[in-house]
């Protein structure tokens, strides 16, 4: 047991299983008191279940940590307000909140309506609930922590373009709080998962792709070979803690061994025609200038 958390009360949404399992766990045995949020569905988002919640807070409590169990849905408004409450009927406060809460629910342009909804409601829509629900607390405390978790699929490389602006969304939204709230003694980050779960194991045949050129080979093998979760929770665990007081607007790539930092959106190669208010410019030049100087 650490006690870098010590005296913080942390919220870790979808932590019945895999990689928010791991956290919560982790998180724990820093000191946290943990609010292990989890709905009980099936990898598909479908039915509910007390059970691995129940069984998350169970461990716990053997390590030695605190925790207490809740099973709303956050794809919900209303879920994700109670999530928080819980946190804070129980422990006084909710200081870290962890949005990792997933499902299969696919990501292809020939997804219907509801699908799309679905998606959208539980990878983006959770984390702009819970943030609102927490982030005026923290930033009146003037400490908290606020990570959503990302995905590779967010790079546009996996032919899941809805799935790729759902999880590119959840980078916005943290960078622009992130921006927001530089200096406020709350922070608020992505990481990007990579690990063997129950839905990494629903998701190769999705990644088997690679034999009708949907997505490279490399991208596929990479994605079908990855490591436990336990190789993703002390990154996580890391933002939480103090040492990380100065780390905010960032995503973090974790696999195995590996821990990468994506790079920000930023102006690169740029063409200016004197202030730049000039007449614009025309077709033609366009021609011989784009490919030259900006796509080089």
């Amino acid at each position: 047991m650490g006690d870098r958390l010590k005296g913080r009360a942390a919220l870790v949404t979808g932590s019945g299983n895999g990689i928010g399992k791991a956290i919560a766990q982790l998180l724990a045995s820093e000191g946290a008191s943990v609010v292990v949020n989890d709905l009980g569905t099936d990898e598909y988002g479908t039915g509910k279940n007390s059970a691995a919640a129940d069984e998350t807070v169970a461990e716990i409590l053997a390590a030695g940590g605190t925790a207490v169990a809740n099973y709303d849905s956050v794809a919900e408004s209303a879920g994700c307000a109670r999530a928080v409450h819980t946190a804070v009927d129980a422990f006084g406060s909710c200081d870290i909140v962890i949005g990792n809460a997933g499902a299969m629910l696919g990501g292809r342009l020939d997804a219907t309506d509801d699908n799309w909804s679905r998606l959208l409601d539980l990878f983006l829509s959770q984390k702009f609930w819970l943030a609102r629900e927490a982030v005026p607390a923290m930033l009146e405390k003037g400490w908290g922590r606020v990570i959503f978790t990302t995905s590779e699929i967010a790079r546009g490389k996996q032919a899941m373009p809805l799935a790729a602006a759902v999880f590119g969304g959840n980078i916005a939204l943290a960078r622009d709080l992130a921006h927001q709230h530089r200096g406020s003694g709350v922070t608020f980050n992505c990481f990007a998962p990579g690990a063997a779960t129950r839905l990494h194991a629903l998701a190769t045949a999705h990644f088997e792709g690679l034999k009708t050129g949907a997505i490279s080979e490399e991208d596929a093998k990479g994605y079908l070979s990855l490591p436990p979760s336990e190789f993703v929770a002390p990154m996580v665990a890391w933002l939480c803690s103090d040492a990380a007081s100065d780390v905010t607007g960032e995503v973090f790539r974790a696999s195995g061994g590996n821990v990468t930092r994506w790079s920000s959106y930023e102006d690169r190669q740029s063409l200016t025609r004197g202030g730049g208010t000039e007449a614009p410019w025309t077709l033609d030049e366009l021609d011989a200038l784009v490919p030259k100087l900006l796509l080089d």
